[in-house]
């Protein structure tokens, strides 16, 4: 009886320290799929970092564009056709034989 009893308690023991190196391996294992930098986190990352360099991309074009229609306006490279643009976008100026064309507006 006193020896089946130590049996158990040694089966015990070991099943209880088995469970216990389980559990540690499945906590890391778990977080290394889908803790905060896991690899489910970090796919999501980098298909957002994709993104954001695209729209990086574009930002800086629009920025040259608008950078480069700045100097033209300025008055000592004073672009006489940029200017006349403006002014007939913002105030609807136009000449008498100037056909006008009325576009709808895309959104």
């Amino acid at each position: 009886m006193f020896f089946h009893s130590l049996q158990l308690k040694r089966d015990f023991k070991s099943i209880s320290l088995y469970m216990i190196w389980i559990s540690i391996i499945g906590y890391f294992v778990f977080h290394l799929f889908s803790g905060a930098r896991g690899v489910v986190s970090w796919t999501k990352l980098s298909k957002e970092i994709v993104s954001l360099e695209k729209e990086l991309k574009d930002l800086k074009e629009e920025n040259e564009f608008l950078e480069n229609k700045i100097n033209l306006l300025r008055s000592n490279n004073l672009d006489l056709d940029l200017l006349e643009e403006q002014a007939q976008s913002i105030i609807g100026f136009s000449y008498a034989g100037d056909l006008i064309v009325l576009l709808p507006r895309s959104e």
